[in-house]
């Protein structure tokens, strides 16, 4: 299934089918500021391990996974965040960046890498803050790369087409050609740089 959603206003009831997908156990395509991104509710187990599959990420695998969430609340449910980098965080968020942080005991054992670190996302795009306020949990989030000797593809509906198996709902917000995230390590108040993307360094 392909929903045409309306990128910046989004209308609720649109995104419903792609909500019931989420609660069903299935994995979704949806937009974000860095692209278009598989997406499952990191309740489910079952779509995890689908969306693993995708990404090439086993759970031996050094990178953890990625979440979105909401607000700078969130993070400190599922992260462990020094008081020192609260401040730089909140300038950052929302926007083109991920953060690689200790996860709680409150995020799910199957998102987090050997080291217990997760990623956390809260993309500035309408359509990410509305499908997890309207799933009342955060969506485990994987940008969709194309394999080695495939073309990048930005269009919602070449996508669909090739993640027909996996995929039971994308959602098609026009053409967004990918622009990966800056991706920053914070463990004990100390930041390291693992991929310079869209975001602008903070130093």
């Amino acid at each position: 299934m392909i929903l045409h959603i309306d990128a910046e206003r989004p209308a609720p009831r649109k995104l419903q089918p792609v909500i019931d997908a989420l609660k069903r156990d299935q994995v979704v395509i949806y937009p974000t500021d860095t692209g278009y991104a598989f997406g499952c509710a990191i309740s489910s187990p079952k779509a995890i391990a689908v969306l693993r599959r995708l990404k090439g990420i086993d759970e031996r695998h050094p990178k953890p996974l990625t979440m979105l969430v909401n607000d700078i609340a969130d993070i400190g449910r599922y992260a462990h965040m020094g008081t020192s980098l609260y401040r730089l965080v909140k300038r950052l968020l929302p926007g083109p960046y991920t953060l690689v942080l200790k996860a709680t005991s409150d995020t799910p054992r199957t998102m987090y890498n050997r080291h217990h670190e997760v990623g956390i996302r809260i993309p500035n795009h309408a359509v990410c803050r509305m499908l997890v306020e309207l799933l009342g949990e955060p969506i485990l989030t994987g940008s969709v790369s194309s394999a080695d000797g495939e073309p990048e593809l930005e269009e919602a509906d070449l996508l669909a087409n090739r993640y027909a198996r996996e995929v039971s709902v994308t959602i098609d917000a026009g053409p967004i050609w990918p622009d990966p995230s800056t991706v920053l390590k914070m463990i004990d108040d100390e930041i390291e740089v693992l991929r310079e993307g869209q975001g602008e360094l903070p130093f």
